[in-house]
């Protein structure tokens, strides 16, 4: 896939943004709203398809944490027409619901759409590099 242009790569930064704000702000509308209709989000531990499905994995994921603060680099983006793709990496510190904090970092292949004139998720399929737990205080 050729280098986006200037613009798509700002607007697709701007996802990995708002992204990140969500689950910080524990917004589940915002955060479902930068999947496409039909985003896939694999990791190690599921496979989500569709924003339905992908709004029930958000709760169920949050009856496990309190806070979530992600942190994003994202790499080269390539873009065809209405897609694209990138790979970036994560730092995530997440607050637990039964105390401790999990501190991640990981690695996601990314795919995304342009869907009603935004960038989308059409796949985020995440690789945990690393973690550290600790206990509650």
């Amino acid at each position: 896939m050729p280098q986006a242009s200037f613009e798509d790569r700002i607007l697709i930064r701007e996802l990995y943004g708002r992204y990140a704000l969500s689950a910080a702000n524990q917004d589940g509308d915002a955060w479902v709203g930068c999947w496409a209709e039909n985003g896939i989000w694999k990791t190690p531990h599921f496979e989500t398809t569709g924003r339905a499905l992908l709004r029930e994995q958000w709760a169920a994921t949050w009856t496990n944490f309190s806070n979530v603060a992600a942190f994003n680099e994202v790499g080269d983006i390539s873009v065809s027409g209405d897609s694209g793709e990138a790979i970036s990496t994560v730092y995530e510190i997440i607050t637990l619901a039964a105390g401790g904090i999990s501190k991640m970092a990981g690695l996601y292949r990314d795919r995304f759409v342009r869907e009603g004139g935004e960038w989308r998720f059409a796949r985020r399929e995440y690789e945990l590099l690393s973690q550290e737990m600790s206990a509650a205080a």
